[in-house]
């Protein structure tokens, strides 16, 4: 995965939001995945595909984050969602 990366969500793990976390629970894997407003609004963003550098810059736009460690975080979180099968990486 790099920058260019283009991601999206996969259309099976059912959701529930919490405030402002997000409960993803994937019957395939049968565990449920916990994530915080950051995480959140990634997975929101990845109902369309995107690009990890789209990701970043739309995080970067809406919350106070350096470009470097937006980078590193972003593809952290990403390569693990694609590891438990939440997301197609093209």
């Amino acid at each position: 995965m790099n920058m260019q990366s283009q991601i999206q969500r996969k259309e099976d793990p059912l959701t529930s939001h919490l405030g402002d976390d997000l409960v993803i629970f994937s019957a395939r894997n049968g565990r449920y995945y916990g994530t915080e407003e950051v995480g959140t609004f990634i997975w929101s963003f990845l109902e369309r595909r995107a690009t990890v550098l789209d990701v970043c810059e739309a995080l970067q736009a809406a919350f106070d984050v350096d470009r470097p460690i937006c980078e590193r975080d972003v593809m952290t979180f990403l390569e693990q969602l694609e590891q438990e099968g939440l997301v197609t990486v093209h």
